[in-house]
């Protein structure tokens, strides 16, 4: 975005958020304050267009918040284990004991924030908007007033969805009712309403778009005022119907008919299929000037989350096929196994290593893009999956033969070094050693705490993509539609635009160019502005993929082994490529697509640490209790983490293994 035109989107911001801020009404909707359409037509600027881009620039809707992504990475983390938390699988880290996660989102956190987040800022420009167009006679409203009221019916649906899904009941507002404004109180609504609601919605706007023709002036006017996609129409199409489909595979357990019926409505229908088909703004683009340098909120909340971007063994070898090699060596009469390294080297050219190991993630100091497991490592078996990884970084090393040796360096100026015993006895080196690095490990002392270093002892997620402040907050992408439409293929629900393996090939092929495209198009560090953290590792920025490499081969080799595949095993894979593609950049989607497969599957489609509760749904701020009496004997006896929610069609949660 040139500078003039994010000049000129902070000063209708900052314009929207001073008349909208003076005066509250008892519903707790904000009132502009005389910010009316009179004055706004006077200036040139629709009352209702300047509604709709302050509905996209609302925090954490369309673009990154900092505390509730941080509470993802480091509290959804431990729901969904989409990077390892390794201080929470070792002995190291704690004790192997179960732990409650509803409790671990910090004061005012994620678990609430949503909710919260739906009935205020999400909702507000909204009504506002709905009730001027409700105010205004037919004859006088323009196209693009019934353009942008539309839109908002769109992005109501998109917010009422990603609340719904978390919480089951919550306060509703029916389209075309400016709710509170006009005296109407929302009406607390689960997802057996609410999902035919947005899905019929969301048909009439797409209905309304197809049809739509704006004059040169009408065009130039949307182009300004749309933020999210320039004013391009197709590309909003695209997103209506996209979330159309994610709504009616998110009911697919328990209304398989209206499922099936949407995917038949979408025949002929524009869906995101491009790798830049994302729905989201960059944190860039909505946050004030004066705090771009250390607030952008994606990225904050990563760089304080240091410790929480492990790389994961259910990512980087079950999914991506970057498999370790497997040496042994007998130390002290025992006979040890140890991974002397992996197979990225040539599988990355030659099309059996996913391309995207390269692109979302980095190797260890060494090399290697060897990650860690979810599963508990209490260090009761020598031959673990974690002491194979790190045993590999000196089980060759001279410290084990050569007793003048008795320091152990690695990384850039980490080292370790010898206690007595082993400086005395070559016998205890290769004990002290392990056991010095798992420490390091599970305490971040690798690493201190910061990701981006390059002294990781084992892989992580790279710095490149996920500090690329262009990033656009992925709240829907076209990799999540082609895995949709897979899944429906595979499930019975409608064949739409091809087979399931074409759909999951797809799903792989934009997902590869997606992240290549975030890694290699960096071109931020330490001197620019905004600026990447000055305790990331300069080798690390500047480090972009050696190639692109060909996408095309490693998916097809991918979709010759989703052939051979189970109904059961196939959707399984196709979540495995839905968690992976999102990881920690959007937490709810896998989220919600692990509690809905349960049935389907049989047990749980995530990687989930041994050592924390699953937690079914997030739980109601506690001060609606006092505030709204009547809401809360709705809400109150379903306010339970361990309650599944309607759109899962169980009644009885799903425990791990200490459960």
């Amino acid at each position: 975005m040139k500078y003039n035109k994010l000049k000129s989107f902070f000063v209708l911001t900052l314009l929207l958020s001073s008349v909208a801020c003076k005066k509250k009404l008892e519903d707790l909707y904000q009132n502009p304050d005389g910010y009316s359409k009179d004055m706004a037509d006077k200036s040139g600027v629709s009352v209702i267009s300047g509604f709709f881009t302050s509905q996209l620039t609302q925090g954490f809707f369309l673009s990154g918040d900092y505390g509730s992504v941080y509470h993802q990475v480091r509290s959804g983390g431990r729901t969904m284990a989409s990077a390892i938390q390794i201080y929470n699988t070792t002995t190291e880290g704690g004790a192997y004991t179960l732990h409650d996660v509803e409790h671990d989102w910090g004061t005012g956190g994620f678990n609430e924030s949503i909710f919260n987040f739906v009935n205020t800022q999400w909702i507000t420009p909204i009504l506002w908007a709905q009730r001027e167009y409700n105010n205004t006679p037919q004859a006088k409203r323009t196209n693009l007033d019934s353009l942008y009221i539309t839109l908002m019916h769109v992005l109501k649906g998109y917010a009422y969805q990603r609340a719904t899904d978390m919480y089951d009941k919550v306060p509703y507002i029916e389209t075309g009712s400016a709710g509170g404004l006009d005296g109407v109180k929302a009406k607390y609504l689960g997802q057996a309403d609410i999902y035919p609601k947005i899905i019929s919605d969301f048909k009439a706007a797409d209905d309304a778009l197809s049809t739509l023709t704006l004059t040169p002036t009408q065009q130039a006017a949307f182009n300004q005022q749309d933020v999210l996609f320039g004013g391009n129409i197709l590309k909003w199409r695209k997103y209506i119907n996209s979330l159309r489909l994610r709504c009616a595979m998110n009911v697919s357990e328990v209304t398989p008919t209206l499922t099936r019926q949407v995917l038949t409505e979408l025949q002929g229908k524009p869906l995101m299929s491009d790798y830049n088909d994302v729905a989201g703004v960059a944190d860039i683009a909505v946050i004030a000037l004066n705090r771009i340098c250390n607030e952008l909120g994606i990225t904050r909340s990563f760089r304080e989350r240091g410790l929480d971007f492990r790389a994961g063994k259910k990512f980087l070898q079950d999914v991506m096929n970057c498999q370790p090699t497997v040496g042994s060596k007998v130390v002290n009469g025992q006979t040890l196994s140890y991974f002397s390294g992996e197979n990225s080297a040539a599988g990355l050219v030659d099309g059996t290593v996913d391309p995207r190991v390269a692109y979302i993630f980095a190797p260890d100091w060494s090399g290697r893009y060897l990650g860690a497991d979810t599963k508990w490592d209490g260090n009761t078996d020598p031959n673990s999956y974690l002491n194979k990884v790190l045993r590999g970084l000196y089980i060759n090393d001279p410290i084990l033969t050569d007793i003048s040796k008795t320091t152990f360096n690695y990384g850039v100026n980490k080292s370790i070094q010898l206690d007595a015993a082993s400086k005395a006895d070559l016998s205890k080196r290769e004990a002290f050693l392990l056991s010095a690095l798992r420490s390091a490990v599970a305490n971040g002392d690798d690493n201190d705490g910061n990701v981006g270093t390059a002294s990781n002892l084992v892989a992580e997620y790279n710095v490149r993509p996920e500090f690329n402040f262009a990033l656009k907050y992925p709240t829907i992408h076209a990799v999540e539609t082609e895995l949709s439409l897979a899944e429906a293929a595979v499930r019975g629900f409608g064949q739409l635009n091809g087979a399931a393996r074409d759909h999951y090939k797809n799903a792989i092929i934009l997902s590869c160019k997606y992240w290549y495209d975030l890694n290699n198009s960096n071109q931020y560090s330490k001197t620019t502005l905004p600026a990447m953290p000055t305790t990331m590792d300069d080798a690390r920025i500047n480090a972009k993929p050696a190639m692109e490499y060909n996408a095309s081969v490693y998916a097809e080799n991918a979709a010759q082994k989703f052939d051979a595949m189970s109904s059961t095993q196939k959707v399984q894979a196709i979540f495995n490529q839905l968690q992976l593609h999102y990881n920690m950049l959007n937490f709810e989607v896998p989220y919600t697509a692990a509690r809905r497969l349960i049935k389907y599957l049989g047990t749980n489609p995530a990687s989930i640490y041994e050592t924390f509760k699953w937690k079914e749904r997030m739980t109601y701020p506690s001060s609606i209790q006092a505030a709204d009496p009547e809401g809360w004997s709705i809400i109150s006896p379903s306010n339970n983490p361990d309650l599944p929610v309607w759109f899962t069609g169980r009644t009885t949660k799903w425990k791990n293994v200490l459960e």
